[in-house]
């Protein structure tokens, strides 16, 4: 899966499908202008990933989280950012949510976590 910081919203609608009334909703609010990809993941995927980590949704998960390795081994250093900044560094809030998403985390997203982790002391 080719996925650039360019089309990183797009893609994540693509992959994750229950969003995309989300997104268009995102796209309306910000009329002619796009938002960026920071924007996307951070209004839409994270709220999304808290609640299904609250929920137990084990199955959503993975499949959240597969997504989300495959950007967190991308050569675009901006993807990766995507990912450590916009994502796990939301993650990193709530010591529960965190703790839970570890179990659903790859490798590549795990230690980007751990590196945001580490950073914020």
């Amino acid at each position: 899966m080719t996925i650039t910081y360019e089309n990183a919203a797009e893609k994540l609608v693509e992959h994750v499908p229950e969003l995309a009334e989300a997104y268009r909703s995102e796209l309306k609010w910000w009329g002619n202008q796009a938002p960026g990809a920071h924007v996307v993941y951070g209004d839409i995927l994270s709220p999304h990933i808290d609640r299904l980590l609250r929920a137990g949704d084990e199955m959503n998960l993975r499949r959240v989280f597969a997504f989300l390795e495959d950007l967190a081994q991308s050569e675009d250093k901006r993807v990766q950012e995507l990912v450590a900044v916009t994502v796990c560094e939301h993650l990193g809030t709530e010591a529960d949510l965190l703790s839970t998403s570890r179990h659903y985390m790859g490798p590549a997203t795990l230690k980007l976590s751990r590196d945001v982790e580490k950073f914020w002391g």
